[in-house]
């Protein structure tokens, strides 16, 4: 062998041998705590991606949403892919199509790439991640919105009412609209970082675990210094022991004919709490591991004196008191209850006065009502939607009760669209605006998708 090539061989194994170096450094020197990051365990997760087949659970389901609900929209000048429009309402006449809303939500957007991660589907998933954080960041803001609006529409709006999807426009067609993100939350930033962190558990990662990192880091300021309460409607003002020859203040009591005032009050929803995220958070910053036992704590304190076993629904954390009901009205509602028990659960504490509560009220009625009323024990003249019935069926699992998921599914299986000639075929659907039309929700498919595990 040449002197030449001797010289050319030293040279490229000089080469290999830095750049298996500069690897082991960064590795094990300058990220040593990078290289994996156990999560706590989460109950009720299904034991293989099989599992979670929804052909086979509910077959027709996904392409129903694809086909109904799935929208493009322009955010800031860049065009966003397979977003899920609130809801979609089948035409009064057969064979002509429906009219989709142009409400995105984003707590939709959130449990579909939780769905993502359930199934197995790591492509998609990270694109959902990217696509998610374009469309509902606003720029120069570290939270997310809770939903975004089409310009034009948000223009014409002449109040800030909180956006449903039963208040929105209806669009008429599928090209892009310019959108832009609107009433930035806390809470969907938490959201969105459970669904990275459940991402995270299932296919882990670097690119994962700076996001994650990431949103913690945005959230910590804002719990560490008890910064979460916002202005909240706290229900009827009431009186409490006035005897008749008291003196009531002015405003004080309702003038014959009129509702009771409605008080104002700081406050927390306590369902905005997701405990096992921030219980995740404290493996990847140990200063989030007081906060998360504090809420934690918070959270399973906040059981009503009532003759219901029920959560009140929000804490006020500058009084260390609760809110029993919030909302301006007097019902505890169904979803916050479901919510919060299914976050208690997930760190270990079953409320099981609540679970048999709600268990047999879908055994013996075949039905739940949207909330009850914590004083009298009342319950609401509605009926409560498949989204709950399957935020029932997920507390199920994750409490290890098999009664409750079977009767959950049970009724909730009710509202599935199995006739091949709908227009909604495969998928869950509400009564229409008329008695001859139906809405596809994404509320409710997203939410059946994830308890369908």
């Amino acid at each position: 062998m040449s002197k030449r090539k001797r010289v050319i061989l030293l040279i490229v194994a000089g080469v290999l041998v830095l750049a298996v170096f500069m690897i082991l450094l960064f590795e094990f020197v300058l990220f040593p705590g990078r290289k994996s990051v156990a999560l706590p365990p989460l109950p009720g997760l299904a034991s293989s991606a099989a599992e979670c087949d929804p052909e086979l659970l509910a077959p027709g389901i996904r392409k129903i949403m694809k086909n109904r609900l799935s929208t493009s929209v322009i955010v800031y000048g860049e065009q966003v892919d397979g977003l899920l429009a609130s809801s979609y309402e089948t035409s009064e006449r057969r064979g002509f199509p429906g009219t989709k809303t142009t409400s995105i939500l984003a707590g939709d957007q959130i449990r579909y790439g939780r769905v993502l991660v359930k199934m197995n589907e790591r492509s998609a998933f990270f694109d959902w991640a990217d696509d998610f954080d374009r469309a509902f960041r606003p720029k120069g803001s570290g939270f997310h919105a809770t939903a975004i609006r089409s310009i034009e529409q948000n223009a014409s709006s002449s109040n800030e009412a909180e956006i449903t999807e039963s208040n929105v426009d209806r669009g008429r067609d599928d090209s892009p609209v310019e959108y832009e993100p609107v009433n930035v939350h806390w809470s969907v930033t938490l959201s969105y970082a459970r669904a990275l962190l459940e991402g995270y558990q299932k296919f882990g990662g670097r690119r994962l675990e700076n996001r994650i990192r990431a949103e913690a880091d945005r959230l910590l300021p804002l719990f560490r210094d008890g910064k979460t309460d916002d202005e909240l409607l706290a229900g009827p003002r009431m009186l409490l022991a006035l005897d008749e020859w008291d003196n009531p203040l002015p405003g004080s009591t309702p003038e014959p004919g009129q509702d009771a005032p409605v008080e104002h009050s700081p406050g927390t929803y306590l369902a905005d709490v997701d405990l096992w995220a921030l219980s995740a958070f404290a493996r990847f910053d140990p200063a989030w591991a007081s906060i998360a036992n504090e809420w934690r704590e918070i959270v399973e304190n906040a059981v009503l004196e009532s003759r219901l076993p029920l959560y009140a629904s929000a804490y006020r954390s500058d009084t260390s008191s609760y809110l029993a009901v919030t909302g301006g009205g007097v019902m505890s509602s169904l979803r916050e209850q479901l919510e919060i028990a299914v976050h208690l659960a997930e760190v270990g504490v079953v409320h099981r006065d609540l679970l048999s509560f709600i268990r047999s009220a879908l055994r013996d009625d075949k039905r739940l009502p949207s909330g009850w009323n914590p004083v009298t024990g009342s319950p609401s003249g509605q009926s409560a939607s498949s989204c709950d019935y399957a935020l029932a069926l997920i507390l199920g699992r994750v409490a290890g009760d098999t009664l409750l998921i079977e009767s959950a599914r049970d009724v909730m299986m009710r509202q599935y669209a199995g006739s091949q000639t709908s227009d909604i075929f495969g998928g869950w659907y509400r009564p229409g605006s008329t008695s001859y039309t139906y809405r596809l929700v994404a509320e409710d498919n997203t939410a059946v998708l994830l308890a369908l595990r």
